[in-house]
């Protein structure tokens, strides 16, 4: 496939138009049966691909053209379409079902045409494969919501006589945004007034679609107005369900957190009261169409609190489920190898409660399968893998982990963490060989190149061609040797430095776990071998030496390494194309942020180091930290410049703003003028290192004690 050479960006939908040479002009018929046009989800997915094909080839794609070159013919299902929650009792074990998606292509040639036939045993594998045709064989490529790849087509581009079957990892498959945060979706998901609302979920159900996804969910706080939410939720639920779409509800028990939407809040002191308010609730948003209730069955994310009492709810809540074909499902936090609540929010270890799915949940760019992994207070997070197994021989198991990790850790810095790439890949092998059902990915945001990482995860969730190093999935954007190969040497090198020499405890900001008092203080993202307070007032000589050691040393050769392999990266990118423009610029404000944290952490160190030697007046310090200044203005360049390209409201993303989540702001807040980067600054001149210092976050509000 060429370069791209014509970029037209049009209101909600972004066109990258590759060119070819023009020869005879092309002609499409396709032609479903009856049976397909009457079913929702083939009838969406037949009439998207029609006029997709229709903007490529700049033709009308007609129906039952006997006359077209080109013939796309279709097999009829043998399996009814997905109509809500049917379980399947395996090894004793409660499934729910969904109709089997693989799909099967053929091509062959009969004179002057050529004739593909579409096979699949569901409808919902005739609309997978309808689009799995577009993007894996034509040349579409659906990587945002809001965007897409449209191929010029002048001459069929396949061979004549050819033949491709294709099966799903997983049987369900999807992505859960997490509007606990205030993201891109956020509010056109919660908020019934939000202008275009409704038509901006349905642009996302569109995406998970086209990219053979099944299953969407989002959180739903309390600040919604159910009454006047519903009526609006339902439309877009109803058409996720014509689409072939599982519609899941994140909710809780009575969570505090986040505003999270609580069944019952604590006031009832009966059991009685809870149970009928609980049963209520779950009737009030039965009536919106939701499938699968993901429950939070803790008060707080990291506490299990009265499970005896809890399970006589949550048995109640499974007797309604059952009796309403609803699946509740819940998941396993990162937790501490060996807390008490590892194990599913202190489910026994039997399997009284099987009909209760789990989802194992991971954070950041860690995987199952690492040896280092320094969050949460663990070592890594082979335990959660343990846990896995465990699990899924007692009830329906999924995997549930992460393309981002807002709270200052990637995209609230900004860093663009290739590594992520890698992870999700190799526990995507992991999880499919395991036999688990089913793929979730908790997504943060798709700004700066996150965007990358989701439409990845979506396309290895199917038996695609397998890629030999996880950002070979660049190619499909960017047919370019050696742009594939400069993003590979980046992606090693920030998954040697960041990961294995574990400069990403230096390189994320601090959290207020990390700058309380050391009483109070939990380890949840990894964070550096001292605390900065520390190191600029107490710190001794040895100690310092092995920051350099630890930190400094390593940082610079990073920096050394990196830097070069970029600058070969931007001269091969040529500013001709703006998705590799924004990959760039995503890349090269990782470098600057290794820039600014050696010079902070220099700065840190010839401070103590004067006080040590008795150098009570000298300002060398303030000097080194000229440097760190200078690459925060450089990076704020690149956060002008990646402002004006949002795909989504930019004041809505980047300025303090009142929406429906505890943050009063949007999630690129802390990147409009690098929030994190400045106070780390103003830290080591000030000598300030508490929490409250230039906080952005309202604590109270956050952890559900103030409103």
């Amino acid at each position: 496939m060429p370069f791209l050479n014509l970029f037209i960006r049009c209101p909600g939908l972004l066109l990258l138009v590759f060119s070819t040479t023009l020869q005879a002009e092309i002609s499409i018929s396709v032609n479903p049966p009856t049976a397909l046009l009457q079913q929702p989800v083939t009838s969406h997915a037949i009439s998207d691909a029609q006029q997709l094909l229709s903007n490529a080839c700049q033709c009308k794609v007609s129906q039952n053209n006997a006359n077209a070159a080109i013939q796309i013919n279709f097999e009829l299902p043998t399996q009814k379409p997905f109509a809500g929650i049917q379980n399947t009792i395996r090894n004793d074990i409660p499934y729910f079902d969904y109709p089997n998606t693989e799909f099967k292509w053929k091509s062959r040639q009969d004179g002057q045409q050529i004739t593909l036939r579409l096979s699949s045993p569901s409808y919902e594998g005739i609309a997978s494969g309808m689009y799995a045709l577009l993007q894996e064989k034509i040349g579409f490529r659906f990587y945002h919501p809001r965007e897409t790849v449209i191929p010029t087509i002048d001459v069929w581009p396949l061979s004549a006589n050819w033949e491709w079957q294709a099966n799903p990892r997983f049987v369900k498959r999807g992505f859960h945004i997490h509007t606990m945060h205030p993201l891109e979706l956020t509010e056109p998901l919660l908020d019934e007034d939000y202008p275009k609302g409704d038509e901006i979920v349905r642009e996302y159900i569109n995406w998970l679609v086209r990219n053979g996804q099944n299953y969407f969910e989002f959180n739903l706080l309390n600040s919604v107005a159910l009454e006047r939410w519903r009526p609006y939720a339902k439309k877009w639920v109803d058409y996720g369900h014509d689409r072939g779409v599982i519609m899941g509800l994140d909710i809780s028990l009575n969570m505090i957190q986040q505003k999270a939407y609580q069944l019952y809040v604590k006031k009832p002191k009966s059991f009685k009261s809870k149970e009928k308010q609980i049963i209520s609730n779950l009737n009030q948003l039965k009536i919106v169409g939701f499938d699968v209730f993901n429950i939070e069955l803790s008060s707080t994310e990291y506490t299990s609190g009265n499970s005896s009492k809890r399970y006589q709810l949550v048995d109640k809540i499974l007797e309604w489920a059952r009796e309403n074909d609803k699946k509740i499902m819940g998941r396993a936090h990162i937790v501490k190898k060996g807390d008490a609540v590892l194990n599913y929010s202190g489910a026994t270890s039997k399997s009284k409660d099987s009909d209760r799915g789990v989802m194992i949940h991971t954070v950041m760019f860690y995987g199952l399968h690492e040896d280092k992994a320094p969050c949460y207070g663990n070592e890594n997070l082979k335990h959660m893998h343990t846990l896995m197994k465990q699990e899924q021989q007692q009830r329906e198991t999924w995997y549930f982990p992460e393309s981002a990790y807002w709270v200052s850790f990637d995209n609230s810095v900004p860093m663009t963490l290739l590594p992520y790439l890698s992870s999700r890949h190799k526990d995507i092998e992991i999880t499919e060989q395991a036999g688990i059902e089913g793929h979730l990915t908790f997504s943060s945001g798709w700004e700066w190149g996150y965007w990358l990482f989701d439409w990845s995860i979506a396309r290895w969730s199917w038996d695609y061609q397998e890629p030999a190093h996880p950002t070979d999935a660049i190619h499909h954007l960017f047919e370019h040797k050696g742009i594939q190969q400069s993003l590979k040497q980046l992606h090693d090198l920030q998954d040697h430095y960041f990961k294995e020499k574990e400069l990403i405890r230096y390189l994320a900001a601090q959290s207020v776990m990390d700058e309380v008092p050391k009483s109070l203080s939990r380890e949840f993202q990894p964070r550096p071998h001292w605390r900065y307070d520390y190191l600029f007032r107490n710190a001794s000589k040895a100690e310092l030496n092995e920051l350099t050691e630890k930190a400094i040393g390593p940082l610079g050769d990073f920096i050394e390494a990196y830097g070069a392999v970029l600058k070969d990266f931007r001269q091969q990118i040529n500013g001709q194309q703006p998705l590799l423009e924004e990959l760039y610029d995503g890349l090269e404000i990782t470098l600057l942020r290794a820039k600014h944290r050696k010079a902070c952490l220099e700065s840190i160190k010839a401070r103590r180091l004067a006080r040590i030697e008795g150098q009570k007046s000298d300002k060398t310090y303030l000097d080194l930290l000229k440097t760190a200044t200078t690459a925060r203005q450089e990076a704020l360049l690149i956060v002008h410049k990646r402002e004006a390209a949002y795909r989504y409201n930019v004041k809505e993303l980047s300025t303090k703003r009142k929406g429906h989540t505890a943050y009063h702001f949007g999630y690129l807040f802390p990147v409009h003028k690098l929030h994190f980067w400045e106070r780390e600054e103003e830290q080591i001149k000030e000598n300030k290192w508490g929490f409250l210092y230039k906080n952005i976050w309202n604590i109270g509000r956050i952890i559900g004690v103030k409103k």
